[in-house]
């Protein structure tokens, strides 16, 4: 099987697995954890290597930018990512424990670049 069909089959299992988890979390059936975010991530990460698999399997000159331009991006809004986060916990607006802000801005980081490698696939 190729490759791609198997980012497609692993990305689709991680969204059917984290849906699970947030409808599960919100009907009080078991607790609401960020690694249900982290999970999300994942899945978003492995369609979006589907997406692009065809396009990065070529190793041209258009791969490299999109992948300069989705990093360049990337580290400017993940710097927001820290701004919003830092203001949220300092003024107690959000109540979160160490490791649930850490899980959920590694679940930004990913969800991010890989949707920002996406993004600039269409406009490259």
């Amino acid at each position: 099987m190729s490759t791609r069909l198997w980012y497609t089959i692993l990305g689709l299992l991680l969204l059917i697995e984290s849906g699970y988890l947030f409808y599960g979390g919100m009907i009080d059936e078991f607790s609401l954890s960020p690694t249900t975010a982290l999970i999300f991530a994942l899945s978003v990460n492995f369609l979006s290597l589907s997406y692009l698999h065809p396009q990065f399997k070529k190793k041209d000159e258009r791969m490299k930018v999109i992948q300069e331009k989705g990093m360049f991006y990337s580290y400017f809004i993940l710097l927001f990512y820290f701004f919003m986060f830092i203001t949220l916990l300092q003024f107690n607006i959000i109540y979160l424990t160490a490791i649930g802000v850490v899980t959920i801005l590694g679940a930004l980081t990913i969800m991010t670049f890989s949707l920002s490698m996406v993004v600039f696939s269409k406009i490259y």
